[in-house]
């Protein structure tokens, strides 16, 4: 995999991915998933609570899409055994998100529809021609288009969104809704900003990871950080500092945003707008992210070796990519937790990180999977 692809995030103005994001030593760029339910009628996505067979990935190429009003949604066919891979490419060649529902059969034929969208002015044509070209599709998979309103899209994510008991006394709230238990750690959030609404298993599976290690006055790394949700938990559970990681301008605001939301400033959670390109740069376009980084007084981080938790909740080609990169912020001994996997590739990490780590275990929820285990002294 190309390292012009990176994290888990995704333009706020459209959707919160499936499995997550990252970042690769310089820092440049991959990208990162997330699921939602599919709706059963309508070109748009509904950001509705996620379901287990249904997902969504979502790409952190798209930094224009809050200048326009529409979006194109793409319903793609294809086959199921195709379905992955193709949804992974889309995203390196132009989609702003990949939503599959697993139910769909037609009728037994073995096929599943992709729900992306794009961003209003994209030559969907060209990028569904690159994208089957590259995972080796000798045609391109038949697909309509549908003009759609974003801003229609937002208010019916807002209204389908609930509130998450991720474990007992641990909840991921919106913004526009009170907490049901006043008494738990409620983290608020805005999910129409960017990835991480706790809904989806990585983020729990990441959430309780965090839990179990935090006993206070811990430094935390999120890499990847989308919405910050991983970032603020560590924080409520008694860290000292946090540290987020992106690429996407909107991602930083996102998490900023939910930073100020749980009465958290920068003395406490640092966010860092890194350099790097999207999967847009494949085809020689300019990521246009780096030149706002100034505005966020953000550069490249250092700090190898100096973090108590390190968590990159991202997707498998960059998980085996950057691996040593995401080890070597962790001290010695300090714990280091992988997700955004499904569990069939529990394997492939393990083998990749068995030698950067020990004690390493597992757990899952859902068909997806968390990796973690302690850094070798």
């Amino acid at each position: 995999m190309s390292r012009s692809h990176f994290f888990k995030h995704l333009s706020y103005t459209l959707v919160h991915h499936h499995r997550p994001s990252y970042l690769s030593p310089p820092l440049s760029a991959y990208k990162f998933p997330h699921r939602w339910k599919k709706p059963s009628s309508s070109s748009l996505f509904s950001k509705s609570p996620i379901s287990s067979s249904s997902s969504v990935t979502a790409s952190p190429s798209t930094t224009t899409t809050s200048e326009s009003s529409a979006y194109l949604s793409v319903l793609i066919r294809c086959p199921k055994h195709v379905a992955d891979s193709l949804s992974e490419a889309l995203l390196c060649f132009g989609a702003s998100s990949t939503s599959m529902d697993e139910d769909d059969d037609f009728d037994g034929s073995n096929e599943v529809c992709i729900d992306s969208i794009f961003p209003e002015f994209e030559d969907v044509d060209m990028c569904l021609s690159q994208a089957a070209n590259s995972i080796g599709l000798k045609e391109t998979p038949p697909y309509e288009v549908n003009l759609g309103d974003q801003y229609e899209w937002v208010r019916k994510t807002q209204e389908s969104f609930h509130p998450v008991e991720v474990t007992e006394g641990l909840w991921i709230v919106p913004e526009w809704i009170s907490p049901p238990d006043v008494q738990a750690t409620n983290i608020i959030l805005n999910p129409g900003l960017a990835f991480g609404t706790g809904e989806h298993p990585t983020t729990k599976l990441c959430l309780l990871l965090l839990k179990k290690l935090i006993k206070g006055e811990e430094l935390f790394l999120d890499y990847g950080t989308g919405s910050g949700v991983l970032a603020i938990a560590a924080l409520k559970f008694g860290a000292a500092l946090s540290v987020g990681f992106d690429i996407d301008p909107q991602a930083i605001m996102s998490a900023r945003h939910n930073a100020t939301l749980n009465s958290i400033g920068p003395e406490t959670m640092e966010l860092h707008l890194v350099p790097g390109k999207t999967c847009s740069s494949l085809d020689g376009r300019e990521d246009e992210m780096v030149k706002e980084q100034s505005y966020y007084g953000t550069g490249v981080i250092s700090g190898t070796e100096k973090y108590d938790v390190v968590i990159a909740n991202i997707l498998l080609n960059p998980l085996l990519d950057l691996a040593d990169h995401i080890v070597s912020y962790a001290k010695p001994w300090a714990v280091v937790g992988i997700s955004g996997i499904i569990s069939e590739q529990c394997s492939r990490i393990i083998d990749r990180y068995s030698m950067l780590l020990e004690d390493i275990s597992v757990s899952e929820m859902d068909g997806w999977a968390c990796v973690s285990g302690r850094k070798k002294i």
